[in-house]
Parts: C-alpha cells; structure tokens; sequence
C-alpha cells in the first residue's frame, strides 16, 4: 500500500519515537557529555527529536534530529 499522507507520516512519528528511546545508547556512544533533556516534537511535519546536551567543560549544546520521509515516487 502507497503511503497517502505524509504531514506527518506515521513512519516517521514512530520513527522519532524510536530514535528519542534511543538517548542512553546514543549517550554511551559520545566520547564525553551527558544528553540532560529531550524535547521531542512529534506534530509537526517533519517530526524532530531536540536533544540538550552538556559536555565535560559544563557547556550546553542541542542536537536537533529531524525526520523526513520522502514520498515513495522519489525512492524507487
């Protein structure tokens, strides 16, 4: 079945939901810094998953992931 609504599909909310699950293994994974919140926008048409991170010196940095799925007549 072709996907009819893209605005936002629900792909691409589950898949932001997935990735934000994700924050402790992508926290292992920085060679320093700790993620200290998540902000996750699962409405809007490109759904993004905004997280604040804190590096060893104190400072505070966001890392915005955005989710975009493209209609299917541009993947095959």
């Amino acid at each position: 079945m072709k996907t009819k609504y893209y605005n936002p599909s629900l792909l691409e909310v589950n898949f932001a939901k997935a990735f934000q699950a994700l924050a402790q293994q992508l926290e292992d994974k920085l060679d320093s810094g700790k993620v200290i919140n998540i902000t996750p926008i699962h409405d809007a048409d490109n759904p993004m998953v905004i997280y604040k991170l804190k590096d060893e010196e104190g400072d505070l940095h966001e890392v915005v992931v955005q989710i975009i799925q493209r209609p299917d007549n541009l993947v095959n």
